[in-house]
């Protein structure tokens, strides 16, 4: 047994010698840690470079004698650098009271807990506070006030700081986890190297590069600690370690269990299709609340039990594939055009925004936006596409998502077109038909959003650069030149479209790959591609050179590198936090924003879910071939989202839907290979999860108030009413319709009035009324007596209240409340 083990050992440890290089970097990464002074004392001023860490203030401001900056009434400053060495801040703080108002009470505390209340005055002090600091962790010093609010200023005020100053306790930092976690990353690197049997140049290359933690920590150890991630200790390095010692056993025993298991397993079909069954099963509990750690590893050991039922060739068998297509994008139309003004029940005010810029586009002709910041924070493709559509079917809600709807239901096409040559033409339909009805697809294309748009014009332009790269196609030309343009529009289109660019490079590098003759052939096409694509985008990019910050604003809010947490600000705690949350969306947890998808609920359907198990597994092991490429652009798309908070993002990640689908749909045409009696299960698999879709959108989410309750409601009723006072028709269409000022200048009231003339649309309620006409008051139901009481003492004795109004849904609680004088007020609300 001894010798069994050494031999299984040997590769690990094959090399002595090369032992001294990993041996002499650990014990220097333990030298820099442990004998490193850590950072100095540190003096700052507002207004200074160097600032530290802060977290909840507004930007800076000057009176006669001081830059100051005013902190929220929660603020945060973070320390670095100190590797749990106790430090002793100072802060310069003053928090200034109008006259009458009593001196603030500011609650101190850090990481570990409270610090004490301590009086601020309204005049500057220094304050001085014992921290204790995290040699891993993050380390903060926290305060909390009441809100404060000194008119004509608006902003909710707490105190304001002027300096600080930062004094560590000792000279060297303690022995801590950390100081493990870093020191033995040079031997982890070059076991990986020997384990993964990399060049002995790369192996070694790779153990110095892991020594620059260690020495970041001790020669930048402010930037050095920002950046490095909080690892779990101690599963961090003991569990890699354990792993990589027991490489060779591992590599060497899954081998020998694998073949004579797969074999078994390929002479008895029975167990694979019970793998199979279990596999789904395991997804169903992780719908319903399982365990993950124990039922997401064993749905992918079921998948892993049944790959001896996926052939490695598509059926030859034809298919109507064109009529398919057909009857799939019906689907696709039908599933996102039925009921369009009814799901989502009410507007959002985003919808409503691009609406107003498409009417503004349509009718002033001096108004030609390339990227609209603060109101939409969006480029401006979208407004360009919804401007003729809105501007003469009207500012309706179903005229406002129509542009959105289409572009969603012609993604399942564009998948298709990009998909064939790489997957085959069975596996791009199947891939297709499960995006056409998929319910997180229906979500993001039934309101006016560009996200949708943004991948049908990336699918299309990838599909297109593909063929156009084959040295044997004729009209190439057009299929670079469509791929330049349509690559170069996906970028005005949504924030994810700045990755459009990247994802047709991920397409060239793939599709020619390492031949040097290949490149040679296409090299004028690709120039002809950047040029034409260029060109395109030369009016974003002249906007950027003008307006960085405008551009950035959005991206920079949701950046994860502009952290607003008072608890954590590393950005890589945030990305792999990310990661995982990321990783178990498909089958655990969804978005949790009712307007992008059912909350909390998985993203895909049961069985995509387990299809996409099967899908990755087909891509992993084809990675040689040009099927890479699916995985690889369903990579690339997590990007937005992992960059970003509110992890999982259904709209930032929804460039991973579509290669999911691909995927999936060719993991179902693999297992229903073969033999004639699979072929069920394709009409299976489909009607199953088109009916799972079907009742997820359709029959869920409308009735769910954690969705409805993310839209407009009330805007919605109130633009209704005043639409209905407008009517034709109706005899008191004259009746004038007042609305408190918030709600009568709203985005959506704004919006679905548009079309009236000014002397129809709504008037903004002032509590004073002509004392001779008829009218209509409409308050929010949450009104307060106060309001109730002047409305009904304007309106006169005349007045009564309509009951019941309408409501979103039909039959829910109240939104507003409506109050009418005269007969041809009542009318208005006798109309249907």
């Amino acid at each position: 047994m001894r010798s069994v083990i050494r031999t299984l050992a040997r590769p690990t440890l094959s090399f002595q010698p090369a032992l001294l290089l990993p041996v002499a970097l650990t014990l220097i990464a333990i030298g820099l840690l442990c004998f490193s002074p850590i950072r100095t004392s540190h003096a700052w001023r507002v207004g200074e470079d160097h600032e530290p860490v802060l977290v909840g203030f507004y930007t800076n401001e000057q009176n006669e004698t001081d830059l100051f900056r005013w902190s929220q009434p929660r603020a945060a400053l973070f320390l670095y650098g100190y590797r749990g060495v106790p430090a002793l801040v100072e802060l310069r703080l003053a928090a200034p009271r109008q006259p009458g108002v009593s001196h603030e009470q500011v609650t101190f505390s850090s990481q570990d807990g409270p610090l004490g209340i301590t009086t601020v005055a309204p005049y500057w002090r220094r304050y001085h506070f014992l921290v204790p600091t995290n040699p891993i962790g993050e380390t903060t010093l926290r305060w909390e006030t009441q809100p404060y609010v000194a008119l004509p200023d608006v902003r909710e005020l707490g105190v304001v700081l002027s300096s600080v100053s930062q004094v560590p306790l000792a000279d060297r930092p303690p022995l801590s986890a950390q100081t493990i976690t870093w020191s033995i990353l040079p031997l982890l690197a070059w076991m990986v190297g020997i384990a993964w049997r990399w060049p002995p140049y790369w192996r070694d290359c790779a153990a110095c590069l892991a020594l620059l933690p260690a020495v970041g920590l001790a020669w930048w150890p402010v930037t050095a600690e920002y950046w490095l991630p909080m690892l779990p200790w101690p599963w961090w390095p003991v569990v890699p370690l354990l792993v990589l010692v027991m490489w060779p056993v591992l590599t060497g025993g899954w081998y020998l269990m694998w073949r004579p298991v797969h074999l078994w397993v390929a002479s008895r079909p029975l167990v694979g299709w019970s793998g199979l069954a279990i596999a789904f099963a395991s997804i169903l509990v992780l719908r319903a609340g399982a365990s993950v750690w124990l039922f997401l590893p064993l749905a992918i050991v079921g998948v892993g039990v049944a790959w001896p039922l996926f052939t490695n060739q598509e059926d030859v068998s034809s298919w109507p594939i064109g009529k398919l297509l057909v009857v799939i994008t019906g689907i696709a139309l039908a599933t996102r055009l039925v009921g369009l003004e009814q799901m989502p029940l009410a507007l959002w005010r985003d919808e409503a925004r691009h609406g107003l810029l498409a009417l503004q586009i349509w009718t002033e002709p001096t108004f030609r936006p390339i990227y609209v910041p603060g109101f939409a924070d969006l480029p401006a493709l979208l407004f360009y596409l919804m401007a003729p559509v809105v501007g003469m079917l009207g500012p309706n809600m179903w005229s406002v998502r129509l542009v959105s709807a289409v572009a969603g239901a012609l993604t399942p096409l564009a998948l298709y077109w990009f998909a064939a040559p790489l997957i085959g033409r069975r596996a791009a339909m199947l891939g297709a038909a499960l995006l056409a009805w998929a319910s997180w697809s229906l979500s993001m294309s039934r309101w006016a959003f560009p996200a949708t748009l943004d991948h049908l014009l990336v699918l299309t332009a990838a599909g297109l650069l593909w063929r156009g790269l084959d040295p044997v196609r004729r009209g190439w030309w057009w299929y670079v030149a469509g791929a330049a343009a349509l690559g170069g529009l996906a970028v005005y289109t949504y924030h994810t479209g700045r990755l459009a660019p990247v994802a047709l490079i991920v397409v060239v590098l793939i599709r020619l790959g390492r031949d040097p003759t290949r490149w040679r052939l296409v090299w004028s096409r690709l120039v002809l591609a950047a040029l034409l694509g260029a060109l395109v985008i030369a009016p974003l990019v002249w906007y950027i050179l003008n307006d960085s910050t405008g551009f950035n604003q959005r991206v920079g809010i949701v950046s994860i590198f502009q952290a607003s947490d008072l608890y954590r600000h590393r950005p890589l705690d945030f990305l792999a936090e990310n990661i995982v949350r990321y990783g178990l969306m498909w089958h655990v947890q969804g978005e949790a924003n009712g307007r992008h998808h059912l909350p909390l609920v998985p993203m895909v359907d049961p069985v995509v879910g387990l299809l996409l198990l099967i899908g990755v597994g087909l891509a992993w092991r084809a990675r040689r071939t040009s099927a890479v490429v699916l995985l690889a652009l369903w990579l690339l798309y997590y990007l937005p989202g992992l960059l970003s908070f509110n992890a999982p993002h259904a709209m930032r990640s929804l460039g991973t839907l579509a290669p999911a689908c691909a995927l999936a749909g060719w993991g179902l045409s693999r297992l229903a290979a073969g033999a004639q009696w699979r072929h069920w299960l394709i009409p299976a698999a489909l009607a199953a999860s088109l009916a799972v879709n079907l009742w997820v959108y359709f029959g869920q989410m409308p009735h769910d108030p954690r969705v409805y309750g993310k839209f407009d409601r009330a805007e919605t009723v109130m633009a209704q009413l005043v639409r209905r006072a407008a009517a034709p028709h109706d005899a008191a269409q004259t009746v004038p319709v007042y609305l408190p000022r918030e709600w009568a200048l709203s985005d959506t009231v704004r919006f679905l009035t548009a079309h009236l003339p000014l002397e129809q649309r709504p008037r903004i309620w002032r509590g004073t009324l002509d004392p001779d006409s008829d009218a209509l008051v409409i308050l929010p139901a949450f009104a307060n007596p106060d309001e109730v009481a002047a409305v009904l003492s304007a309106l006169g004795p005349t007045a009564v209240e309509i009951v019941p109004t309408p409501t979103i849904p039909a039959n829910a609680e109240p939104l507003v409340r409506v109050f009418a004088r005269g007969a041809a007020a009542r009318a208005v609300m006798r109309s249907p």
